[in-house]
């Protein structure tokens, strides 16, 4: 049995309605997408406690960045009091060389340098070339002495001893003598990386 047809008023007007309003329709649905993307991020953006950098020459793998983020959480507090711990892994890939591709270098250090601004990592991880780039910056250790081999910090061989980051430096980023010495948050967020640091590490660093 064939289903009635539309009936050709209601045909019409549906016509009608959708020549005259179809982009109002459009624009309706296109803000209701974009909302519902924004509440969705919003709803599932993870409020990280931690945030610790690791500064390489080459992107870590995902399997390397969760293995270390899992050992670094065990050891982590519960900074923002939500219930939950949360450490952020933050990979500045910054080539090193002549035959580096500029664009990846000017966007790592473009990246970093808002890290190192705003405070956001107290823990810094490097490879040997970038250290040799950074030391002189006066925001992480000159002396290679007061870098902690990766390789023989506890956390690495809980992280399952990924082989290509055994050579990495870690060291906490200087605060002295700049404007986060003044704020006492980050300060607090400095003690409590430190804290960390020497719990992945089990080394006791020199006194500030």
């Amino acid at each position: 049995m064939k289903k009635p047809q539309m009936k050709e008023e209601t045909r019409k007007k549906i016509d009608n309605f959708w020549y005259y309003y179809k982009i109002h329709v459009l624009v309706v649905v296109f803000i209701l997408f974009v909302a519902g993307v924004f509440i969705k991020d919003i709803v599932t953006k993870v409020d990280y406690d931690y945030s610790v950098a690791f500064v390489t020459e080459e992107m870590m793998t995902d399997e390397e960045i969760s293995s270390i983020q899992s050992v670094l959480e065990k050891e982590a507090e519960d900074l923002n009091g939500d219930g939950e711990i949360h450490v952020e892994m933050q990979n500045y890939t910054i080539p090193q060389g002549d035959s580096a591709d500029p664009q990846l270098v000017a966007a790592g250090q473009t990246k970093l340098t808002v890290d190192i601004q705003d405070g956001t990592s107290m823990i810094f991880f490097l490879s040997p070339g970038c250290y040799e780039s950074y030391k002189d910056s006066g925001v992480l250790p000159a002396d290679e002495s007061e870098y902690i081999k990766f390789s023989d910090c506890t956390g690495y061989e809980e992280a399952g001893s990924p082989k290509e980051l055994g050579d990495l430096m870690g060291a906490l980023r200087l605060v002295e003598d700049t404007k986060l010495k003044k704020d006492q948050n980050k300060m607090d967020y400095y003690e409590a990386n430190k804290e960390l640091f020497e719990k992945f590490t089990e080394k006791t660093l020199r006194s500030e």
